[in-house]
This record gives structure tokens, C-alpha cells and sequence, in this order.
């Protein structure tokens, strides 16, 4: 029970880490518009801050200390403290609250909280009583091993491809930083609690996709949403096996979601925000690259199509958040010379050969889609979705702005698949999958959305969705 607590706690030091790192930038509201969502923000944010630290330890040729971290949070909390005695000495900020809600789905509200505590509870005694899967133990496990017995991150590790090529020695370091946190908590190698990192992801997916449905529809259907997603079985498998995929389709749909709502309502701190977790994205998994570029062309294209509403200063701010959590990395791969195992490899086919490989991708997404033991009703109700946000849906904005992430990633994924060096079907066959879950959340936030937007007036629908916040547009730039 004593570890439990370590790991608790543990995973309390990278949240407070995120948040005072956000604090100090400006970007963690006291009432942020999406709610209590920001807790799990703040976390990847602390997990992002962890790996570039114990990354730029290795540049320099020091441990993996512990003390690094403790004085990334006495540093951080100077400016941090600073900013929020004067933001409460300014006096009440602008913020969005949650519409009022409907008491007469009080009893809905209650149950579907109560079945997503549930099924958290059910994941978490699942992930606590198994075994990692494969990937959760010789991917990313490994590294935190690594890290918490040699006290550093070894180039051996990253180097020697005869001997770790299958650890795939080119990911980023997010989720075994926090893993290996865990380890030093602990004092000792516990892959069970280590996989429980996972679950913090799952939870924040699930906190976040119900707040931003909340500003649209009531919160039955909001969290019944959420529910419909994070209760897939894929979802709870992988957020408790020790993996990295959860963590990646949080960052990809909180990107998507802060994307959408700078689409909307033009607030420059959305737009940075976004930029931010797209940033981290980057140093989860080598997918996170493609969101990341699908996120600034969409960016660029809702900047040129709202007319420029972000200044030069919001701009200014947006590329380094995009841009600098992935360098550290960057730079530590240049200076060992670890290979991208995933680029390089890739072969230009002729264009038949691409062809079939295209289409055997695409018939394999489409028996994943309607594969229900892995996935039941989720790609179902992405589907009504999408037709609905096709025939009905008029005004595009920020709607259109996540389905464009979706399509784009989907589109990478494909190439990749016609690319690869591998046999076709063996690849789809052990990835895609995980693939799919990384986009899946952000479909349903789009789907949700058209849905509740194609409600028409005086129906039922249009009842239980007219809670939601309608955006502002005063054309400013901000």
C-alpha cells in the first residue's frame, strides 16, 4: 500500500510540475474554458518538462538526478507565485463558464459518472493485476529501467541497434521519463505501478472530451460521450498496459480541441495552448511529428480563412510552443547518431505496387471500423457523424478544423502503410490498431459536435444540446 501512495505522489510532482510551468508562461487559468480538463493538461505538460530535462542531463553528461527536477520546481515557482498574486490582483479574468444546465437530467448526469468511475476502477485493477503487454515492457519500460538503474540515459541503449533495435531506440523519452519518476519514488522496479501512469492519461481524455462536449450539449450526453469512448476495450487495454498510445491521442485531441476553439473565438491563448500540445505530442511517439505538421497547416489555413485574428505577438509565442519541446531530442539523436528507424527505411515503390498496398490499407481500416470487440459503437457513431457534418452541418469553422486533422492523419497513415518495408499485411496487422486509437477520440469530438449542431429547432435533440455556448467573433486580433 506504501508504493501505492510513492506513486501517487510521484505522479503529483509531475502535475505540479506542468502547472507551475504554465503558470510562469501565462497559460494556466484560474477558470480555463475547459474546466477541469486543466489538471490533466498540466500533467502532460510536467511529463513533457520531465523528458526534456533527463534528455538535456544527457547533452550535458550529467545523471538523470532527481535534483534537477526539484529545481526545475523552485525555479518555476518564483515567476509562477509572481504571476498569480497579480492576476488576483487584477481582478477577475475573462473566461468562459459552463452554461447552465438542465436539473431534469440531474439523475443522468449522476449515472453516467458513476459508469466511468466504473469503468476507471475496472481498468485500473485490470492494469494492477496483468502483466504489461509487449510493447508497454520492451518499448517503453525498458527506457524507464534503464534511466532508474544506470542514473543517466545510455548511449548504449540508443546505439546499439544489434542489440535494442526492438525497444525502437528512436521514440521519445515522455512516457518512460515519468516511468522511471516512478521507479525513483518507489526506490525500486515495479513494472505494475509503472503501468498505472497510463491510466492518468485515460482519465484526462475522458475529463477532457466531456468539458468541451459540456459547451455544446448537456452533460449527460457529454459524458456519455466520453464514456462511449474511453470505455472501448482497446482504450482501457492499452491505457493500462504500459504504453504510449493513450498519451498520444490525448495530445492529439487536446491540441485538436484548443485548435478549434482559437478557430472559434480567436483567444490567443487557445491558439498557443494548442501549438503547445501538439509540441509535446512530439516526444510521446514518432507519430506525433505528422499531428504536429497536420496542426500548424490546419493553423495556417484557419488563420488565412478567419483573416489573420492572431497578431504577430501570438504568433510569436505559437511557433516556439510548437517547435522547442521537441529540440532536446532533436539534438541528443544528431549527437548520438540514433537513427530514425521508421524514415529511413521507407521504399518508393512503383506505382501498382503503392497502389494494392493503398488499397489493402483501406480495406483493413474499414474491418477495423467495424470490428466490435475492439472498438463496439465508437466508429458507428463517428460515422453518423461524419454524414451528419457532410448533409447538414452549415457553418464549418471549427468543426471542419478537426475533421481536417482527422483526414490528415489518417492520409500520413496510409502512406506510411504503402511505404513501409514491411510486408503489408504483417504491419497492419500488429499496428494499425494503435494507429486508429490515436485518431479515434478526436473523430468523436467532431462527430459530437456536427451532431449536436445539426440538431434542428424545436426537436428533442435540440432540447437536451441547447445548453451550449455559442462562439464570439469580434475579428480582433489577439
Amino acid at each position: 500500500m506504501l508504493g501505492l501512495w510513492r506513486t501517487v505522489f510521484a505522479l503529483l510532482f509531475v502535475w505540479a510540475l506542468g502547472a507551475l510551468a504554465l503558470g510562469a508562461c501565462g497559460l494556466r487559468r484560474r477558470r480555463w474554458p475547459l474546466g477541469y480538463a486543466q489538471a490533466a493538461m498540466d500533467f502532460v505538460v510536467g511529463a513533457a518538462l520531465l523528458s526534456i530535462l533527463w534528455t538535456c542531463s544527457a547533452l550535458l553528461g550529467w545523471e538523470a538526478s532527481p535534483v534537477l527536477v526539484y529545481v526545475a520546481l523552485l525555479v518555476l515557482a518564483i515567476p509562477a507565485g509572481l504571476r498569480a498574486v497579480r492576476q488576483r490582483g487584477s481582478g477577475p479574468e475573462e473566461a468562459e463558464d459552463f452554461p447552465p444546465g438542465d436539473r431534469r437530467y440531474a439523475w443522468a448526469t449522476g449515472l453516467a459518472v458513476a459508469l466511468l468511475a466504473i469503468v476507471a476502477v475496472g481498468a485500473a485493477a485490470n492494469s494492477y493485476a496483468t502483466p504489461m503487454f509487449w510493447d508497454g515492457r520492451y518499448i517503453w519500460a525498458f527506457k524507464a529501467k534503464a534511466i532508474f538503474l544506470d542514473g543517466r540515459l545510455d548511449r548504449e541503449v540508443f546505439s546499439n541497434l544489434a542489440r535494442y533495435r526492438h525497444t525502437h531506440v528512436d521514440y521519445p523519452l515522455l512516457v518512460p521519463s515519468v516511468q522511471a519518476w516512478v521507479y525513483e519514488f518507489l526506490g525500486y522496479i515495479d513494472e505494475r505501478k509503472a503501468a498505472l501512469v497510463g491510466l492518468v492519461y485515460w482519465v484526462g481524455l475522458a475529463g477532457l472530451l466531456a468539458c468541451w462536449l459540456r459547451r455544446r450539449m448537456e452533460w449527460p450526453w457529454a459524458l456519455g460521450i466520453a464514456l462511449l469512448v474511453c470505455q472501448v476495450p482497446l482504450m482501457t487495454y492499452h491505457g493500462g498496459g504500459g504504453g504510449a498510445d493513450v498519451a498520444q491521442a490525448f495530445c492529439f485531441l487536446a491540441g485538436g480541441l484548443l485548435l478549434a476553439d482559437w478557430a472559434e473565438r480567436g483567444r490567443r491563448e487557445d491558439g498557443v495552448m494548442s501549438a503547445l500540445m501538439f509540441g509535446v505530442g512530439t516526444l510521446v511517439k514518432a507519430e506525433g511529428l505528422s499531428m504536429a505538421v497536420g496542426g500548424g497547416l490546419v493553423f495556417a489555413f484557419a488563420w488565412w480563412a478567419r483573416g489573420r485574428r492572431m497578431g504577430w505577438a501570438g504568433l510569436a509565442c505559437g511557433a516556439p510552443a510548437l517547435v522547442l519541446p521537441y529540440l532536446s531530442w532533436a539534438a541528443l539523436r544528431a549527437h548520438w547518431g540514433i537513427p530514425s528507424l521508421q524514415v529511413t527505411r521507407m521504399q518508393l515503390r512503383p506505382w501498382a505496387e503503392l497502389w494494392l498496398r493503398g488499397v489493402a490499407t483501406a480495406r483493413a481500416m474499414v474491418e477495423q471500423f467495424t470490428a466490435w470487440p475492439q472498438w463496439e459503437l465508437a466508429w458507428v457513431f463517428i460515422g453518423l457523424g461524419l454524414i451528419c457534418f457532410l448533409l447538414w452541418v452549415r457553418r464549418m469553422g471549427a468543426i471542419a478544423a478537426l475533421w481536417g486533422l482527422v483526414f490528415w492523419q489518417l492520409a500520413v497513415y496510409v502512406g506510411i502503410y504503402a511505404l513501409s518495408p514491411y510486408d503489408i499485411d504483417w504491419h497492419l496487422t500488429t499496428s494499425l490498431d494503435r494507429v486508429l486509437l490515436h485518431i479515434m477520440p478526436l473523430a468523436a469530438a467532431a462527430a459530437a459536435a456536427a451532431l449536436a449542431e445539426a440538431g434542428p429547432a424545436g426537436t428533442a435533440w435540440s432540447d437536451l444540446t441547447r445548453g451550449r455556448a455559442h462562439p464570439y467573433d469580434d475579428g480582433r486580433a489577439r
